[in-house]
């Protein structure tokens, strides 16, 4: 069923008024009316079941049911530190991390990144950036939108890492095929430790440079393999996402549906 985000000031009791592009979303691209049901989730991550009582052009209220939780979000946090790679790639990979259950995305502006943004360029794809995570995270029913923060340098972004307290893998071409830790071993002992926060720094088309790998190390980041294949970059983060989710048992099914 379709889904919008509300925010706290859209909703009274249990009135809520949608204006702009949801509303537009709902009214003229799905040809909603008057009666028809969607489903709204408030900044806290609960759903409402939700039914148009009125609408005109560009405007509707509904009626919300009783707040219920759902059990679509991960109980660890990732956040994914992708070096900017070209644009398509980097939506297919934001589109892709958030359907999987990121929490956060952080652009960086690595050595090798082919893209540079600064200033209003940077902040309007921010919000290109949140726009397409947000319509993902509708699309595969999750309740709360994945942060994109404007891009960083890379010392910005391991400022942020340190900050953050969480725990750091980075998957390096340079060891594919080598007696490195694999990514998917490394996030089983996070596992094992009950980590419940992961920073994962994914390189952009040539990966990050070794001084770059080498601050890592040093930051406390892990560097593991993925296997002798080399992978492209919006590849390489879907896939680090799913084992890491995997390993730290995120991708198991809702307790309410599994079968005993």
């Amino acid at each position: 069923m379709t889904r919008v985000f509300l925010e706290d000031d859209q909703i009274s009791d249990d009135t809520a008024v949608i204006r702009g592009s949801d509303a537009h979303h709902l009214l003229v691209v799905l040809r909603m009316e008057v009666g028809d049901e969607f489903i709204a989730v408030d900044e806290r991550g609960a759903e409402r079941e939700a039914v148009i009582i009125t609408a005109n052009s560009d405007t509707l209220t509904a009626h919300l049911g009783p707040p219920r939780r759902s059990d679509t979000e991960p109980p660890v946090r990732i956040e994914v530190y992708h070096g900017l790679p070209r644009a398509s790639r980097y939506e297919t990979s934001l589109r892709m991390c958030t359907e999987l259950g990121t929490a956060g995305f952080v652009p960086v502006l690595s050595a090798r990144s082919v893209i540079r943004l600064s200033g209003g360029a940077a902040e309007r794809k921010r919000r290109r950036w949140t726009r397409i995570a947000e319509e993902a995270a509708k699309q595969c029913g999750r309740t709360t939108v994945p942060e994109v923060v404007a891009p960083l340098s890379w010392e910005e972004a391991l400022s942020r890492f340190r900050a953050s307290g969480a725990s750091g893998i980075m998957p390096s071409a340079g060891l594919a095929g080598g007696d490195a830790p694999s990514l998917g071993e490394r996030a089983s002992e996070l596992a094992r430790d009950g980590s419940g926060s992961l920073a994962l720094f994914v390189g952009p088309e040539s990966g990050f440079d070794l001084s770059e790998e080498a601050q890592a190390r040093d930051a406390g980041i892990t560097l593991v393999t993925m296997g002798p294949r080399i992978l492209r970059t919006e590849t390489a983060a879907v896939v680090a996402v799913a084992i890491c989710l995997d390993r730290l048992g995120a991708m198991r099914a809702p307790r309410s549906s599994r079968k005993t």
